[in-house]
């Protein structure tokens, strides 16, 4: 069983995301991660997305293991401004993803609807990639049009402790709902322990 997102190296390794270019460097050399290169929507207003078309297929081209993120949309009030800037950013990597045929990583905050848009948009124009959804806490009508588009799912401590846990997470495909520790790999063990109780036929894969 691995992390199927992080930002911090776990010894149970997983996937170990970036949120800008700067970090790159940071998860290409952590022991036993599989790394991600990406840059977060919180980061979207500094980046320059002509420069991160270039390197990102240059560094995925060099890290064959490698997938795409954390990258998304964050349609919250701190965020809701550059949300323009996400978006080409968003697609940018996408396309990345795409053409390397990686996992890209998605979050978003406030925006798993505008998301689902642009997934299917590019589900039309068969040019969508695998794509996971991290820290996913949306509904049961829009996880069953992810799952549609063949996304899976990664949770945390955080949205396993919710109240609606049960509810949210009690109809997607237990091979399709992965664990996550986020910015905390010290909750690996009790994030584990809280989805097989969730969810009884959890599979440790």
């Amino acid at each position: 069983m691995q992390d199927y997102h992080t930002h911090v190296p776990g010894s149970h390794g997983g996937y170990l995301c970036s949120v800008t270019r700067a970090d790159w460097q940071r998860v290409a050399k952590a022991e036993g991660m599989i790394p991600c290169f990406g840059v977060h929507p919180w980061h979207a207003a500094a980046e320059d997305a002509a420069e991160l078309a270039f390197e990102l297929d240059e560094w995925l081209a060099r890290y064959p293991n490698a997938a795409v993120g954390e990258t998304g949309l964050d349609a919250t009030a701190t965020h809701a401004a550059t949300l323009p800037k996400q978006r080409t950013l968003l697609h940018v990597q996408l396309g990345a993803a795409f053409r390397h045929e990686r996992l890209a990583h998605l979050h978003g905050a406030h925006a798993w609807a505008e998301l689902l848009d642009i997934l299917r948009q590019r589900a039309r124009n068969g040019t969508l990639p695998r794509v996971l959804l991290h820290a996913w806490n949306g509904s049961h009508e829009l996880a069953r049009s992810f799952l549609d588009l063949g996304a899976i799912f990664s949770v945390g401590l955080r949205e396993l402790s919710h109240p609606r846990a049960q509810e949210r997470y009690a109809r997607i495909p237990a091979d399709r709902l992965f664990p996550e520790t986020d910015d905390h790999p010290e909750n690996w063990d009790r994030t584990l322990a809280l989805l097989a109780l969730i969810r009884p036929d959890f599979i440790r894969k």
